[in-house]
């Protein structure tokens, strides 16, 4: 029972408080003793919870009003294990009433009755549902998605970042080989799903307990996000610019990769900073510094990553809230930002020099329709084609940037494009 009395408190923290999931259970886990099964379910239930959720909020209003808070997350949950994961529905109806005498019998009654009338009633809800909450996606996502993509491949879009979360890695080859590498992942009963680049998508995460993942040389990372590095592809010889750099994952891949002659990582949160400057001490060509994307003003740079603060909407998979935070009103206003920080950032780049623009979000308002702003407005500015590795399915657009396809089974979806200063 205790393990669903804390999916009951991450599922408030989430849905109420407003805290990242992944970083959620990240806390759970490593302030609770779980077994791996244990973790297996709070991972699982969590997610499939928050990627249906508006549908499962959708059923409860069907059923009841007025619900006191506690008692929705009891009633989420327990939807959610009956519409999704298991088959053993008196089993969770018992559960959920046992959690709800915790609160009072009123309670406790309530959420039987509830669910029962649930069960008779769930085929009948379902039929009249609009697509979009059966899906669980907010209507303007929902046509937002539908106008972007076409009416033959939306839905293949929507269901693909409904889709289970992959765990990956990048390694440091200049310190591990592939075979050591291979080697390792033997010795931790692991295996390579899918592998891109310096980045390998892995069965399990058993990984994070070797002493390479201690000291560095293993890193959580996804496989857009190094492509994004290898797009700018720095040299030795060039100083670099990463802006809104934070948590550091491209700014140590470039060190890593392509250890430049300096590379100059800046972010707006000073807690982010600070993680940022714990390379300094391991990296003589780096520094942290703590800036306003849209101010800072220090340098001229060869290279510069520009990976902009955005709606994260290309990373659901990982993180199925996002949709259920963001509308199109927030949009506006981060694509306003997104503007911001090209237009400054861009004072910063010597001529003949090169800088990558990156989302990690599906929408074009925050790609091709800024890309679209950027050379207008800039006539010096030019496009650099880039050649993707083979496994990786990108949609172009017309300017040439490039989305990380929803066809790819691993990858998240990320947008990047390559310029060129006259």
């Amino acid at each position: 029972m205790k393990i669903k009395k804390d999916l009951i408190i991450l599922l408030d923290e989430v849905i109420e408080n407003k805290k990242y999931s992944n970083l959620q259970l990240k806390y759970m886990f490593e302030n609770n003793s779980y077994t791996k099964g244990e973790k297996a379910f709070l991972n699982n239930m969590l997610n499939v919870t928050l990627k249906n959720l508006i549908y499962i909020d959708y059923v409860i209003l069907k059923l009841a009003r007025s619900i006191k808070r506690k008692t929705k997350q009891i009633l989420r949950l327990s939807i959610a294990q009956i519409l999704y994961t298991s088959t053993d529905i008196a089993g969770v109806i018992y559960e959920a009433v046992e959690l709800g005498k915790e609160e009072n019998i009123y309670q406790a009654n309530f959420i039987n009755s509830t669910l029962r009338n649930f069960i008779r009633k769930k085929d009948e809800i379902f039929e009249i549902t609009p697509e979009n909450i059966k899906l669980s996606y907010p209507t303007w996502f929902y046509d937002k998605v539908r106008n972007q993509f076409g009416e033959d491949k939306f839905r293949e879009v929507l269901k693909r970042y409904k889709g289970k979360s992959t765990f990956s890695v990048r390694v440091n080859h200049k310190k591990i080989s592939v075979n050591d590498f291979k080697d390792l992942l033997k010795m931790v009963d692991s295996e390579i799903l899918f592998n891109i680049s310096d980045v390998y998508y892995l069965n399990n995460n058993n990984v994070l307990k070797t002493k390479a993942y201690l000291t560095g040389d293993i890193v959580i990372q996804d496989g857009s996000s190094l492509l994004v590095v290898d797009m700018l592809a720095p040299s030795n010889e060039d100083e670099v610019l990463d802006v809104a750099a934070a948590p550091g994952g491209k700014s140590l891949a470039i060190l890593q990769k392509y250890n430049p002659k300096k590379l100059v990582a800046t972010d707006i949160h000073e807690h982010k900073v600070n993680m940022l400057k714990e390379f300094e001490s391991k990296y003589m060509n780096f520094k942290a510094i703590l800036a306003d994307g849209r101010e800072f003003s220090e340098g001229i740079y060869d290279k510069i990553l520009l990976d902009v603060p955005c709606s994260g909407l290309g990373v659901l998979t990982k993180k199925p809230e996002k949709v259920y935070e963001i509308d199109l009103k927030v949009i506006k206003a981060i694509k306003k930002l997104q503007k911001k920080i090209f237009d400054n950032t861009y004072k910063l780049l010597k001529n003949g020099g090169e800088m990558v623009y990156s989302t990690c979000t599906i929408l074009e308002n925050e790609n091709t329709n800024n890309v679209a702003y950027f050379l207008e407005k800039y006539s010096d500015l030019e496009v650099v084609d880039f050649e993707f590795p083979q496994d990786v399915k990108i949609i172009k657009d017309e300017f040439g940037g490039n989305l990380i396809s929803y066809e790819n089974e691993y990858l998240d979806g990320f947008y990047m494009i390559k310029f060129r200063k006259k």
